[in-house]
């Protein structure tokens, strides 16, 4: 399980998002490799098969951690059931320290680490890694052969390690090709209703645009109003971020529920120009003319849009981020179970095709490094080997067994207490208990192989998509973090959600199909060849990676 501000933070990050642009860091593009040179001896008999943790016990150290998200706050180092299992089993105690891409800059500049650093992949400073972060597969050698043979996933290696052979970092939430065929990954998106209102019209089909815009006034007729009083929204989705080029839902989740390939032959599709889309933007379109969306789509924030739906305000509402919906899920059930979300098909293209999506990426969310820096590379490593194997992976999900969980036919079944807590208090959930919280190089993928399951609140909508992934590894990472495509890029993302709006808030077809298609055209002025070009060839790269 991972914590809501995790989620929150996850869910929304945009495919385009802001990019540092550079580390600063001080010495050559060799520098931690040649850290290497000087380590310490390991103080245990290092083997393949045990954890170097589980002998290195008599030594005791303290580590510093710097988490590159300002959100992220723990309670303190062994308050959580999580820090209190992971201190008695590796005799040390870690500080978290928090910030922002400024923080981490001004402390790369100045070459003064902490002991581990985690931040977003996509940050161009990743790219630098070898001048600041000591090979993990030299540490793993050196002192804990454990986390290449049996911690870390091959494919995750492969995918990550450097033309120098080295690999500097570690990913969190890296989902491979096996987790896929094993069945070990669950979705994102959602099209959620509003249960009662659904079944009371029938359970229309709202897959087309003619059964979609049918469906959401024959809701707004049933129910015009909210238990509050309120006027009753027919439709949403994920909040909009216009001023930094954030589409929500109207952009790549829209077109995975309509089945437009990311990539065709082994080079970037434009999703953005194809018809089955443009269509779509324009029953969306209908939709606003008939009041049957609201100018609030454009100005409320992501919190503001949940909030409304844990109060039963909206009908419809396509989503980005499933699992951030637990407590607001939760919250509306308490209110009124009466008007509980379910999810259903939401759009699809004019063949009735599957929604495919994605079930995770083998690249991840955030990338872990430990730094040049540290006075502790045995203990740094063993801790993140702690963390990315199937034991670290039990305690940092499920608890300790006997108190949080037990094994039951060979799956996790929480105790009562823990189960009940995780569905009515979160905050104080994640405070005492801590699941969810350290998710470093997190590892879903064997916690659902272990019977790791939504919270109630959210389950079924999880369970919708199921059968609707697929793996686009492919298309991992391949927008420019830097220069000038990176800048034009930036500009166009912005230009793009701008364009979305516009086009929704037209008053005619052609009006709003002439907003977009400037949109397309204009493109061309800031550089988007190039840009394509950039990607055809990351493409490339990591087809040739997982060949």
């Amino acid at each position: 399980m991972v914590n809501k501000s995790l989620i929150k933070k996850f869910g929304i990050v945009a495919m385009f998002g802001a990019l540092l642009t550079g580390c600063g860091g001080k010495g050559d593009a060799s520098k931690g490799e040649k850290a290497t040179e000087n380590l310490p001896e390991s103080r245990v008999e290092i083997d393949e098969s045990t954890p170097s943790w589980e002998k290195d016990t008599d030594h005791s150290a303290k580590l510093t951690w710097y988490v590159n998200f300002d959100w992220y706050a723990q309670p303190g180092w062994a308050k959580d059931t999580v820090t209190k299992k992971i201190k008695d089993d590796m005799n040390i105690d870690v500080e978290f320290v928090s910030g922002n891409d400024e923080k981490l800059n001004t402390m790369l500049a100045g070459g003064d680490l902490p002991d581990l650093m985690t931040f977003d992949k996509n940050l161009a400073v990743a790219q630098d890694a070898k001048k600041f972060a000591l090979p993990l597969n030299i540490l793993s050698e050196k002192y804990d052969p454990y986390f290449l043979a049996e911690a870390a996933k091959p494919e995750t290696v492969k995918w990550y390690t450097e033309e120098d052979g080295n690999i500097y970092g570690y990913p969190s939430f890296s989902t491979t090709k096996k987790d896929y065929d094993e069945g070990n990954v669950q979705g994102d998106q959602v099209f959620i209703v509003r249960k009662d209102i659904y079944e009371a019209i029938g359970s229309p089909d709202m897959t087309t645009p003619e059964g979609f815009l049918k469906a959401l006034n024959d809701a707004k007729e049933h129910s015009p109003n909210a238990d509050d009083g309120a006027e009753l929204v027919p439709f949403a989705a994920t909040a909009l971020d216009i001023a930094n080029g954030g589409d929500g839902a109207f952009g790549g989740t829209l077109q995975d529920f309509l089945n437009l390939d990311p990539s065709i032959d082994g080079e970037f599709n434009d999703r953005d120009s194809d018809e089955e889309y443009i269509t779509w933007l324009n029953t969306f379109r209908e939709a606003y003319n008939d009041g049957l969306m609201t100018n609030d789509q454009f100005s409320d924030n992501d919190n503001t849009m949940k909030e409304k739906l844990s109060q039963g305000k909206y009908f419809a509402y396509l989503h980005t981020n499933t699992k951030g919906l637990n407590e607001f899920m939760s919250d509306n059930n308490a209110r009124n179970p009466e008007e509980t979300y379910i999810a259903v098909d939401g759009p699809k293209n004019s063949n009735g095709d599957r929604s495919t999506f994605t079930g995770g990426n083998i690249g991840g969310w955030t990338q872990t490094f430990i730094t040049t820096s540290t006075k502790e590379p045995q203990k740094a490593m063993e801790l993140l080997t702690y963390l990315a194997s199937n034991y670290g992976t039990m305690v940092t999900t499920f608890g300790v067994e006997g108190e949080t969980y037990n094994i039951v036919d060979g799956k996790v079944q929480y105790s009562e207490e823990t189960e009940a807590l995780r569905n009515s208090d979160i905050a104080k959930f994640d405070k005492e208990v801590g699941l969810g919280s350290y998710w470093f190089v997190g590892n879903d993928n064997y916690a659902i192989q272990m019977g790791q399951q939504p919270a109630t609140s959210i389950r079924q909508m999880v369970e919708w998509v199921s059968d609707k992934l697929e793996p686009r590894f492919e298309i991992e990472d391949i927008d420019p973090k830097d220069g000038r495509a990176a800048r034009n890029l930036t500009k166009l993302n912005t230009e793009r959600v701008q364009a979305l709006v516009v086009f929704i808030q037209s008053p005619n077809e052609q009006e709003g199909k002439e907003v977009w298609q400037n949109y397309l055209d204009n493109r061309q002025n800031n550089g988007w060849d190039d840009i394509i070009k950039y990607r055809n060839e990351k493409i490339a790269d990591n087809i040739s990676k997982l060949e």
